[in-house]
């Protein structure tokens, strides 16, 4: 009997999960044309007062003049490409407009926090909190609440304006939107339960980023890539993930989200994420990790933690496809969230303590 080596079928297997991967994926990217989309969802969360129901695959976009909000639960939507807003327990917020050029959001009640990984020219994202109007003119971290009426910029740089007039908050300070404006500092190291979970919702997105930028990169469909971002379906993952137009975009959070280009040069080459947190040689698949400078560490090295980012932790380790945790196991928009490399995507029911 004729016995193949056993790495030889795992390349067999490997090239042809990514083949079929492909052309699954090429299928399904798109170009975002409206913001809005909700993306993840845990708990209750009602669009104008009826419960979302999670289904696989499907995710409900919130209209202008609708109300998304969260009971015991939290939820994540999708703006513009590269924009993320995240809702904590007991939030809502309303849909003013929705298009790309012109996202506007009305902060009602809870906590958000709005992670700006890209603004084209072209596009703008704002938010109302009773007579104060946000705009956020650059990349980062922020966060707004609406009792009490407070901005803060965890990173980047926010402009909150009234009839009044208007004051810029940077990195560290925060604005009380209840009192003439003004901003002082806060700590941007002081963490929460809200942040942490945004924390990691930043991560599953960012691993899922791995293997959407790897296939863009192998097949015709990168070139849609060009001089755009978008948001990516990724088919392994049962979620989108974001898609950066050029080089690579580090969360606030410290997790990198690669562009086609890149990771078609570097990330499937000799080092690859282990589950130690180091690196290894040889083929390790999805999820070969490269320093800031463009080198790959040494082998075995362990993975420096980020400073990019208040709270920051090194990316969530990966290998090979197996260590993603798999597809989906139940209905809805992905299984549950809690351990580093398990399946990401909307699911039901209350939370667990992980996701505290």
């Amino acid at each position: 009997m004729l016995r193949i080596p056993s790495k030889l079928v795992f390349a067999i297997i490997y090239a042809v999960l990514l083949s079929v991967g492909g052309l699954i994926l090429q299928g399904q990217s798109v170009i975002s044309a409206k913001s809005g989309v909700v993306h993840y969802i845990e708990g209750d969360v009602t669009l104008d007062g009826q419960i979302i129901v999670p289904k696989f695959a499907e995710f409900p976009g919130i209209q202008p003049n609708q109300t998304l909000a969260t009971e015991e639960g939290r939820a994540e939507i999708l703006l513009t490409p590269g924009v993320f807003l995240r809702l904590t327990e007991h939030s809502s917020v309303k849909m003013l407009a929705n298009a790309l050029t012109d996202t506007k959001l009305e902060v009602l009640s809870g906590s958000t926090f709005i992670e700006v990984g890209e603004l084209l020219l072209d596009n703008s994202v704002t938010f109302t909190v009773g007579t104060t109007l946000i705009s956020l003119p650059k990349t980062g971290l922020y966060r707004i609440d609406a009792t009490p009426a407070r901005l803060r910029v965890y990173e980047g740089r926010a402009i909150a304006s009234t009839p009044n007039g208007q004051v810029t908050a940077k990195k560290a300070q925060e604005i009380d939107l209840e009192a003439p404006l003004s901003a002082t500092k806060f700590d941007a190291k002081a963490t929460d339960g809200f942040y942490r979970w945004s924390a990691r919702r930043a991560g599953y997105l960012a691993a899922a980023n791995v293997t959407s930028a790897h296939l863009a990169s192998r097949n015709s469909f990168g070139s849609a890539y060009s001089g755009r971002s978008a948001w990516s379906w990724n088919p392994y993952f049962g979620m989108y993930t974001f898609m950066p137009r050029t080089g690579i975009y580090y969360s606030p959070f410290g997790n990198p989200f690669y562009s086609p280009a890149v990771a078609g040069a570097f990330l499937f080459g000799r080092y690859a994420w282990g589950n130690s947190g180091g690196y290894s040689a040889g083929m390790g698949g999805p999820g070969a990790g490269y320093s800031r400078g463009g080198r790959p560490f040494p082998p075995h090295q362990q993975i420096p933690a980020s400073s990019s980012g208040p709270g920051s932790s090194p990316p969530i380790p990966m290998g090979g496809a197996a260590r993603y945790g798999g597809p989906p196991s139940r209905a809805g928009f992905g299984g549950g969230e809690g351990r580093a490399g398990g399946p990401a995507g909307m699911r039901s029911g209350p939370r667990g303590p992980a996701s505290r």
